[in-house]
């Protein structure tokens, strides 16, 4: 794993004030070259939770964790990632991921059991782009006719003609007839 536990950032929320909810977030470090990207990972168990605490988190993380780097880049490198193993309404995923303030925030809810909490998972989810490409055709085994077509419609309808010559197919193509004029 490329991620690393890192107590420090817990510790450095750990007040009387935050109790309530300290026992749910594990703090991850991910050491790139000259920097850090922290990664603050809170476990949920539903709805009423996440809109109880999610407020009191970010702004803990902003005062007593994020005001103490001393690096621009790591300070802008912040996630606040929470999950939940229930459906979280689309309005609070919203409101929670458009808050600007102090760090990227997600919140990834219908999590199975093995998923929640586990660190392979979030870093796969938060860092890893998986792209399928096994069902895509190659464009070079796409005939060219339709891959214009896809592309310019117009083009495809002028093109296909087999009447005509080029240039009436030009013509018709750039807004004329198959006289050459416009029409």
């Amino acid at each position: 794993m490329s991620f690393e536990a890192y107590k420090q950032g817990v510790e450095a929320l750990n007040n009387k004030d935050n109790e309530n909810w300290l026992s749910l977030i594990t703090c991850w470090i991910k050491k790139v070259a000259g920097y850090n990207i922290y990664i603050f990972q809170v476990v949920v168990d539903n709805e009423s939770m996440l809109e109880e605490y999610y407020d009191s988190i970010a702004s803990a993380i902003a005062i007593e964790f994020q005001t103490k780097l001393e690096l621009v880049i790591e300070r802008w490198n912040i996630y606040l990632i929470f999950e939940c193993q229930n459906r979280i309404t689309e309005e609070l995923k919203e409101k929670i991921e458009q808050d600007k303030y102090s760090s990227r925030k997600m919140v990834w809810d219908s999590l199975n059991e093995y998923d929640l909490g586990n660190e392979e998972y979030l870093e796969n989810r938060l860092l890893y782009l998986h792209i399928d490409v096994s069902n895509r055709i190659p464009k070079e085994k796409i005939p060219l006719l339709d891959q214009i077509k896809s592309i310019d419609l117009d083009l495809f309808y002028a093109i296909r003609d087999i009447d005509q010559n080029v240039d009436q197919k030009v013509a018709i193509y750039l807004g004329g007839n198959s006289n050459g004029q416009k029409d």
